[in-house]
């Protein structure tokens, strides 16, 4: 299999950041439209302007820590988040990133090498993935995503993996 090249701007954020802050319950009945206007607006009150299809989230620590929200993770794909990258990444909120189809990375030091509006490059080698600033330089390069969840987000996540082998009659 061929590499595959994650090319985006980044948008940085701190340590931290909670299921709760990224998809806050008050809104969460409303529909992922409504939901998508109030993401993260207790960091950053126009994140929903700040981010735009093929951006790169970057995080500090413990990103995604928290409650069990599915909509906290739904909701990147509606913003159209190419991956998330961060220093560390809560469990559940990995898992759940994988099986919505959304690339993710816990990269210690990442925080470090870009700032935001700065442009990365994520590349899955089949031996590691590399993270790179393309504006100042900067490499830092990580272990691959083990294959099981590779297949899992190379199909779309997991329903669209799902109907794949239904289809095949798997």
């Amino acid at each position: 299999m061929a590499d595959r090249i994650i090319k985006g701007k980044v948008v940085k954020l701190g340590d931290y950041v909670n299921t709760d802050v990224i998809s806050p319950s008050r809104w969460m009945r409303e529909g992922l439209d409504v939901l998508r206007l109030h993401t993260m607006e207790a960091i950053r009150k126009d994140f929903y302007r700040d981010v735009n299809p093929g951006d790169i989230l970057v995080g500090g620590r413990n990103f995604g820590c928290g409650s069990h929200r599915e909509p906290a993770t739904a909701i990147m794909e509606v913003l159209g988040v190419s991956a998330i990258v961060a220093d560390s990444v809560a469990r559940l909120y990995f898992r759940n990133c994988i099986a919505f189809g959304i690339p993710v990375f816990a990269v210690d030091g990442i925080s470090r090498l870009v700032e935001e509006g700065e442009e990365m490059e994520i590349v899955l080698h089949a031996d590691r993935v590399t993270f790179t600033n393309k504006t100042k330089g900067g490499e830092l390069s990580a272990l691959p995503i083990p294959e099981t969840m590779a297949r899992v987000l190379e199909a779309g996540g997991v329903y669209k993996l799902l109907k794949q082998r239904l289809a095949e009659g798997y």
